[in-house]
């Protein structure tokens, strides 16, 4: 058996996985996000290991699992954190999480004049285009202006770290004392060369000339492993806080659309799978590296570094826009300690059944939501946007209101779909994973909205997880092939779009792409 260890950003989850890669139990320890100021977005890393601690001891326990069956630990984890630490592993600060966007004030050293579009042609194409096969984004959310903020703010710390770190690659220093971080993160701090050498495969090692451009001392970053890496056994200490064996491996395991797109089902070349999480995306493994930079649409690093690139559009918010809709508008916390969390979603379908498809009133007024609630990365890369709810009457009610969400996020996954599409190929189904398609109403209108098949992956709040135990099967020499993960991957339910809805959601999609185009300048006057 497998412990799959998904760092998430709101929890640590491990989930217990058979040989088979059959989902056994799970358990799970939530933790903060912490927004000290406006655009910090930050974890506390003491609360990594001691929510993986606590889980994972709930989880022997409750399973009666004893540690000579446990083969490895693998990992699934939130992606472009950035912690950095001294040479003996010691946090120096918080780490900043995927949300954080304090660098964006250093766009102009990150994208100098002139530029068009926000982005300097020369540095964009001749460089970053031409070795990493992306570029960052606008957000200012990814590793070179964090890096940029942490040189300009806090050179004492700069000067200090040892190694800069992703959040699973701390974990895993902890667990092994070896720091490292897997290809498909390194891909994504967007300093990685991964330009095809003479025998087809990518040279994947960090770019020296990235690193002198911006002055970042290229050894700060860790080395580079495969997904599918052994990095070492537990140290002693380790093993015996989580009451596992010292002789257990652990596998470097990828970032959580990495191990995602593996436990989707789409493995092969052109397959794509949405994702309703905390953040959403719509993505596939592809053999030819496209990027669309004006919408942050691009290829990243698989779990597969030798043979697939992964296409993603991934969108900041997806379910968080539900949980915040939930706990500031629909219910009291005092009531919602009350009631099961399984029996409000329950409550949310049977609200959003019985109401019309975009969120129709009685006078004819159509809801929208804009799920931009912390800026957005796929297909608008802007930091300054912000969510609402469009067109609100005296009409609507909360069915109205949460309809108009699930549509919402919906219809932001149909742009990244439109973008994914339009740099490869139109496709007919995706299969859905992620704890938002747990939900039967969501899924319908997911087929509603994208005109597209979706095809549920069963247990799809623990793709990651299975993703994860097929690289550790993978690490183990128990898997030869990717195309092989397909026998452990099994769907419990399709949908298929409706034709009565059809033109409804075209119009609803046309009306939500211009309610951004039309007010893009005033979110950025609004949120400077």
């Amino acid at each position: 058996m497998f412990l799959a260890y998904d760092l998430g950003t709101t929890a640590t989850k491990v989930v217990l996985v058979s040989k088979e890669c059959e989902f056994i139990d799970s358990a799970v320890e939530e933790y903060q996000t912490l927004f000290p100021q406006q655009g910090y977005a930050e974890h506390d890393p003491r609360d990594w290991w001691r929510t993986l601690v606590s889980a994972t001891k709930t989880l022997l326990e409750k399973t009666s699992t004893q540690p000579s069956a446990i083969s490895a630990l693998t990992f699934s984890s939130q992606m472009q954190g950035l912690m950095p630490v001294d040479k003996e592993g010691t946090p120096l600060m918080n780490c900043m999480i995927w949300l954080d966007a304090r660098g964006s004030e250093f766009l102009n050293q990150l994208w100098p004049w002139p530029r068009i579009m926000g982005y300097n042609p020369y540095r964009l194409f001749r460089k970053f285009l031409r070795i990493t096969g992306g570029a960052p984004g606008l957000s200012g959310k990814d590793q070179i202006p964090k890096i940029l903020w942490l040189k300009a703010y806090h050179p004492e710390i700069y000067e200090k770290t040892y190694k800069f770190l992703d959040v699973k690659d701390y974990v895993i220093f902890l667990l092994t004392g070896q720091m490292a971080t897997s290809t498909d993160l390194a891909f994504v701090w967007w300093l990685l060369d991964s330009q095809k050498m003479k025998d087809g495969k990518p040279r994947n090692e960090w770019s020296d000339t990235l690193c002198k451009t911006y002055k970042i001392d290229m050894d700060k970053l860790p080395e580079i492993r495969k997904p599918t890496d052994i990095i070492g056994n537990l140290k002693d200490e380790a093993a015996e806080e989580l009451g596992l064996l010292t002789e257990t491996p652990v596998v470097c395991g990828a970032g959580d659309m990495t191990t995602a797109a593996i436990g989707s089902g789409a493995v092969l070349d052109g397959e794509l799978h949405c994702q309703i999480g905390t953040s959403g995306w719509v993505a596939g493994h592809v053999t030819e590296r496209k990027v669309d930079i004006n919408h942050y649409t691009g290829c990243a690093g698989s779990a597969f570094p030798d043979q697939f690139y992964l296409v993603v559009g991934h969108q900041e918010i997806a379910g968080a826009a539900l949980e915040w809709v939930k706990n500031n508008l629909l219910y009291f916390k005092e009531k919602l300690e009350e009631i099961e969390k399984k029996q409000i979603y329950e409550i949310f379908d049977e609200l959003v059944a019985d109401c019309e498809p975009g969120a129709k009133a009685k006078g004819g007024t159509n809801l929208i939501f804009l799920p931009w609630l912390f800026g957005e990365r796929c297909p608008l890369d802007d930091d300054h946007v912000r969510g609402g709810l469009i067109n609100l009457s005296l009409d609507h009610d909360r069915r109205h209101l949460l309809r108009a969400t699930f549509e919402g996020v919906a219809l932001n996954a149909r742009w990244a779909l439109e973008t994914v599409e339009n740099l490869y190929s139109p496709v007919t189904s995706l299969s859905i994973i992620g704890g938002g398609a747990k939900s039967d109403v969501w899924c319908q209108i997911y087929a509603d909205v994208m005109n597209r098949t979706i095809r549920r992956v069963t247990d799809p709040q623990e793709a990651g997880a299975l993703g994860a135990a097929i690289i550790a099967k993978m690490a183990l020499g128990e898997l030869e092939n990717v195309a092989q993960s397909k026998d452990f991957i099994h769907f419990d339910k399709e949908f298929s779009p409706n034709p009565e809805y059809r033109a409804l959601y075209d119009r609803l999609f046309k009306e939500f792409k211009n309610l951004y185009k039309q007010n893009k300048s005033w979110f950025k006057r609004m949120n400077y």
